[in-house]
């Protein structure tokens, strides 16, 4: 063979190994990344660059309609952890993502939820429980629900969970899994049987680690939005997938359901309320509906929520009588008055706006605390840590975390759909999306606030 033919095949080959080299490292990519300067998966930071106003939020802010804020003096100390233990091959699932709320439970350990919005209807998909422990800094993965209802052929898997977690009276944490659209629950391609009719409710109990099937929701029905009424132990769900949305309410002692409203009772359906007398505020059509605690009647309501489908989300009812949240679309806070039926709006959540899902009230019911920009977007805003103090209505910033994240981490935190405050209102407890920094990002994650999931507990300093 003449030497040109043999540099050649010699240049072939190495190529091919290159190509074959690369699919397989691409596969075999350890995910979540190793983050730095991590104890028990942990790292811990703190620093006045967490103060310093990104250029995009002082162009944001020179906008006619933004609001006013302020920067806090101080930074807050945060931890920050990955979820792990993802399964083989984590790297190329569809979307590790988060898209609930959190619970903090009565002990102070805090339980999230993470799925990879994988192929539920051919069920291979993903989805895990978390736990927080603020004692020894780490997150631990409690359940894995293949493990919970195992993978069959012709039967779709849970690939998030949606609806809020939270502990009963009894001490158990409750929670229900869905699809990656759980509208989509009612077609027939979705080849649920008697062991998985549709959503269900399941308990994990913290003491053995256990979790049990706990109810059915009626079948072919999930659901992406609920709410516990602790005092009356009764879990209330939004059911999807029906001829429009409906209430269901689940007695927890009983096990037995208590209400399920018509279809199309509720209009815009990924938030309601609960009043302090057992009521639950939903969203109608083009005003506030309210579902009487005692008459278990529907009232409309004469408060609308305008140019918007209504709330998003919403706080517990203060002791004053209000219920805050913040619109969707529109993304304005507002406060409404559950004797009255009035509703006054507060202005753009931060700046112009930005997608808000989920708000807490501190226990002095003095702040409200929120994160915007809530679907990956949060990074266009240096991701920021809000706080509104209810008498002022004065916005302070305690922390934008993208850059910082990025430059020390290689993460950028892009938005949370789940956050919760410590029982003393000082840690702000929040479950990240977010995405890798060029240097850690496999090729096929995109820089949308999606891919890489974190937790994050942020202590909160004086005043």
């Amino acid at each position: 063979m003449r030497a040109s033919a043999v540099r050649l095949v010699i240049v072939l080959l190495w190529t091919s190994s290159l190509v074959i080299s690369a699919a397989a490292d691409e596969s075999l990519v350890a995910w979540p990344p190793e983050l730095k300067g991590a104890v028990r998966g942990t790292t811990t930071f703190s620093s006045d660059e967490l103060l310093d106003i990104p250029d995009a939020v002082r162009n944001q802010a020179e906008d006619p309609k933004a609001v006013p804020y302020e920067v806090a003096r101080r930074p807050p100390t945060v931890e920050l952890a990955f979820h792990a233990n993802l399964g083989p091959d984590a790297a190329r699932r569809r979307l590790w993502s988060s898209w609930g709320d959190i619970c903090v439970a009565s002990d102070g350990r805090v339980y999230c939820a993470i799925g990879d919005h994988g192929n539920d209807v051919g069920g291979d998909a993903r989805c895990f429980l978390y736990r927080w422990d603020p004692t020894r800094k780490e997150l631990e993965q409690v359940v894995d629900m293949n493990q919970v209802v195992p993978p069959m052929e012709g039967r779709p898997s849970w690939s998030k969970v949606h609806a809020k977690i939270d502990e009963g009276r009894d001490g158990k944490i409750y929670f229900s899994c869905t699809l990656n659209d759980g509208n989509r629950a009612r077609l027939s391609t979705y080849g649920w049987d008697d062991d998985l009719p549709g959503g269900q409710l399941y308990q994990f109990d913290p003491s053995t680690g256990q979790t049990v099937v706990y109810a059915n929701l009626p079948a072919r029905r999930c659901t992406a939005t609920s709410i516990l009424d602790r005092e009356r132990n009764i879990w209330w769900c939004n059911l999807e997938a029906g001829e429009g949305n409906a209430l269901w309410g689940l007695d927890l002692t009983t096990r037995k359901p208590v209400l399920q409203t018509p279809d199309a009772s509720v209009a815009f359906n990924r938030a309601f309320a609960l009043t302090r007398d057992g009521s639950i505020i939903f969203n109608g059509d083009d005003h506030i509906r309210k579902l009487d605690g005692k008459s278990r009647r529907i009232l409309d309501c004469q408060a609308t929520f305008v140019d918007s489908p209504g709330m998003r989300c919403a706080s517990e009812e203060t002791t004053d009588g209000f219920i805050y949240g913040v619109t969707h679309g529109t993304t304005q806070l507002f406060r409404y008055s559950v004797q009255r039926d009035e509703l006054r709006f507060l202005g753009p959540v931060f700046l112009s706006g930005g997608y808000t899902t989920v708000i807490a009230l501190s226990p002095d019911q003095r702040y409200l605390y929120y994160l915007p920009g809530a679907h990956g977007r949060a990074h266009q805003s240096g991701t920021p840590v809000v706080r509104y103090e209810r008498a002022t209505g004065r916005r302070v910033v305690l922390a934008f975390l993208a850059e910082y994240c990025e430059r020390e981490f290689g993460y950028v935190p892009g938005g949370t759909y789940g956050m919760k405050l410590s029982a003393d209102g000082r840690t702000m407890y929040v479950n990240f999306n977010g995405h890798a920094s060029e240097r850690l990002r496999p090729k096929h994650l995109k820089t949308d606030g999606f891919g890489l999931t974190s937790f994050a507990a942020i202590h909160l300093p004086e005043e």
